[in-house]
């Protein structure tokens, strides 16, 4: 090694920040002097003369190799080192250090002094030179206040001011003591040397949360150091609390994988001492972007919109001190489109005398087609007994006859262009009934009625009511017969309704039919005997014997 640094003094305090005052190591090539060394490494090349003075060294051109010089490290040259802007979603702007501002492309560098800004629902990530990445989260701000690679080793030393928001960093560890990436806010400043670790920080309040590795977060009133799987809260003008354990991964286990509705709102175990839950969204499990960023008040996985595709989601609990927890991640693939029509008709759990239904639905684009589903069991595993498609956007008649007994159905919509069918929508419940038979006139004589109608196919039964009030509310008779005709004996003169309605083969009854209305006679009065006949004219023939 040409070159190690070398830690000389203990921590001092420069602007309440505790940093250590260090030198390097040089070990000396053939063909070094002073004057090249300090051209090639140090800011000044005056400053060849103090490196002289420092080591004691009579005369710069009698340095023999493997001589070990001592460098301040405040000395070092300095170069810039790219920032680039890899990655944006969503609204992102760039504002330069002269004000002007510009929609944030991906690929652009970013300059020392800038001012990255997310919008709702976007975010942005910054890749750095030694492979460290920091991702801007929604509604949040940052200031690129350095970025600069040491000359003489190729150290790094990165400093960022996050104004507002969050940020979720991946720092490449950091192999020399004196390397630095630090990002300040307005109530501390957080610095590392290789971890995975948050940050967010509003006007009065910075939040950091370690997932790996440790961050020394400082105020002008103290410092603490917070190791993996805890964090630590600082008030603006106060010490940085004690760090503490960040709430404990949610389980995740129990949600599907395949999503094919939208909004996704899933509800979760509660986890201990959990207020709020953030769940975001990104297309792989780097999370370089974010594509959706929700918090809720109840402990629910939430997703409100999101195209068709595969994506992994991950899930925090926040506690009462605002600090976020451990995330879960699950994969899921977003299987929405194009949407399911909402079902009108029938109605769940209607009734309907129809072998051919007319099945409706809410209008949707006339561009799609759109496929019905009926089948006889409600596992929407099980095979469908039917399929049929249908170009109407509203509706369609059923194109096969039904036999009595229950039904589900359902609509997907289709890509006509494509083939590509989208997800079914919900399973909606309905009941095929016999109708009833159409009664011939009842045969009516004095005291006795017979009633026919023709036999129905898959009718096991048919029942009768007889009633002489409106409403069939207290039939006079009610028989259910297997055959097609039925008599009814001894009614007494005076007007009765009779209805007919069909059972099918799996004992459901159809709807009653239309009453019919029929009178029952008086029976007709009796001849008079001869001798009654005699008897009434006997008064007569009794007048005129007289």
């Amino acid at each position: 090694m040409r070159l190690r640094p070398l830690v000389l003094a203990s921590l001092m305090a420069i602007a309440g920040v505790a940093h250590a005052a260090e030198e390097f190591i040089y070990t000396v090539q053939a063909g070094d002097h002073p004057w090249n060394i300090a051209q090639r490494y140090l800011r000044n090349t005056s400053d060849a003369m103090g490196l002289m003075r420092l080591n004691r060294i009579p005369n710069d051109r009698t340095m023999p190799p493997g001589l070990q010089l001592r460098i301040p490290a405040q000395w070092l040259k300095l170069e810039a080192a790219a920032v680039q802007l890899m990655v944006v979603h969503g609204n992102a702007t760039v504002i330069r250090v002269d004000g002007s501002s510009h929609a944030a492309v991906a690929g652009e560098s970013i300059d020392t002094g800038s001012r990255i800004r997310t919008g709702e629902k976007s975010s942005a990530l910054l890749l750095f030179d030694d492979g460290s990445r920091v991702l801007l989260r929604q509604a949040s701000e940052l200031r690129l206040l350095r970025s600069d690679k040491r000359a003489l080793d190729g150290g790094f030393l990165v400093t960022l001011d996050l104004l507002r928001g969050g940020l979720e960093n991946i720092v490449t560890p950091q192999t020399r003591p004196d390397n630095r990436f630090e990002i300040r806010s307005p109530a501390a400043v957080a610095a590392v040397r290789g971890t995975r670790f948050r940050v967010n920080a509003s006007a009065q309040t910075t939040w950091t949360e370690v997932l790996d590795g440790a961050v020394d977060v400082s105020t002008a009133a103290g410092q603490v150091q917070a190791g993996a799987g805890y964090g630590t809260v600082a008030q603006l003008g106060q010490a940085p609390v004690a760090p503490r354990a960040l709430l404990a991964a949610p389980d995740l286990s129990v949600l599907p994988q395949r999503l094919e509705r939208l909004p996704i709102d899933w509800p979760l175990m509660p986890v201990p001492g959990a207020v709020r839950y953030r769940t975001q969204l990104a297309p792989d499990a780097s999370f370089t972007t974010i594509v959706s960023d929700e918090l809720t008040a109840a402990p629910r996985a939430r997703v409100l919109d999101i195209a068709d595709e595969r994506y992994v989601m991950r899930v925090l609990a926040i506690a009462a001190d605002g600090l976020e927890g451990v995330p879960a991640e699950h994969p899921v693939l977003v299987f929405a489109r194009p949407l399911a029509p909402s079902l009108i008709s029938p109605p769940p759990d209607a009734q309907t005398t129809m072998s051919r239904p007319v099945f409706q639905w809410t209008q949707g684009d006339p561009t799609l087609h759109y496929r019905l589903e009926l089948r006889r069991s409600e596992d929407a595993g099980s095979a469908p007994m039917h399929l049929q498609t249908s170009t109407s956007a509203n509706g369609t008649a059923l194109d096969i006859d039904l036999t009595p007994g229950l039904y589900h159905w359902r609509v997907a919509s289709i890509v006509p262009a494509t083939g590509r069918q989208g997800p079914w929508g919900d399973l909606q419940a309905f009941r095929y009934l016999l109708p009833s038979p159409d009664m011939q006139p009842a045969q009516v004589e004095p005291g006795n009625v017979t009633v026919r109608w023709p036999a129905l196919p898959n009718a096991q039964a048919y029942d009768l009511q007889l009633t002489q009030d409106t409403g069939f509310e207290s039939p006079l008779a009610a028989v259910r017969v297997q055959a097609t005709q039925h008599a009814m004996a001894d009614l007494a003169p005076g007007s009765y309704q009779l209805r007919l309605r069909s059972v099918s083969q799996d004992g459901f009854a159809g709807p009653w039919g239309q009453a019919q209305t029929f009178v029952v006679p008086e029976p007709p009065k009796p001849e008079p005997r001869h001798w009654q006949k005699l008897l009434l004219v006997l008064p007569v023939l009794l007048i005129l014997g007289l």
